[in-house]
């Protein structure tokens, strides 16, 4: 299964979502073909992407922004997509719906997902479930909801959730190699400190 695909799938049971950094809308587009949602809203910080989901979802009960993250969005929704940017970008969209109650978040940073659990964990965020999949790059998803969580220093690196599925496993394996080529570089606290990362991993892997 491909990550548009994947990312649909996770949609399900939810009535109305929106997807933030919503690029050509083939997530929505998705959900929406398979009735898995009954509404969605599209939005994009740039025109080009948000017209070609306009093209794309013609039709379709979506409604549209041109938005920097939640700020010009109706924040009426059950589901929220933030997929496919760096850890500090969703959290500084995240902030912006932090007093917002009841509302669940599909996370996707594309590196350093450390960093966004860590954020979460500090900042009012529950972690209920996480997923990988391969599709050409190994793709972490968090299943997120208002809440508290403590998380060792195992949890932020390796997940919650995700560190007890047997699918997981070959990403795992795939990020001590990662840690292990960075630490033929490193040398005093980098080095000592990314040791400690490939002990973490090599504690999971079977």
């Amino acid at each position: 299964m491909n990550r548009i695909a994947f990312i649909g799938e996770l949609t399900k049971g939810y009535e109305t979502v929106i997807d933030i950094g919503s690029d050509h809308g083939l997530v929505l587009k998705y959900a929406l073909d398979h009735k898995y949602i009954k509404h969605a809203v599209a939005s994009d910080i740039n025109k080009g992407p948000l017209n070609h989901a306009k093209k794309n979802l013609a039709g379709y009960p979506v409604r549209f922004y041109l938005s920097d993250g939640f700020k010009s969005v109706d924040k009426d929704y059950n589901l929220a997509v933030i997929t496919g940017m760096g850890p500090h970008l969703i959290i500084d969209i995240l902030k912006e719906v932090m007093h917002l109650e009841d509302k669940t978040y599909i996370l996707g940073a594309n590196e350093k997902i450390e960093v966004l659990r860590t954020w979460l964990s500090n900042n009012g965020f529950n972690i209920v479930d996480e997923y990988v999949i391969f599709d050409g790059f190994y793709y972490v998803f968090l299943k997120v909801v208002k809440g508290s969580m403590t998380l060792t220093e195992e949890d932020i690196y390796l997940g919650p959730k995700l560190k007890t599925k047997k699918e997981a496993q070959a990403y795992f394996k795939h990020k001590y190699n990662h840690y292990l080529d960075l630490s033929k570089k490193a040398k005093g606290e980098k080095l000592v400190e990314i040791e400690k990362t490939l002990q973490l991993f090599s504690n999971v892997i079977k």
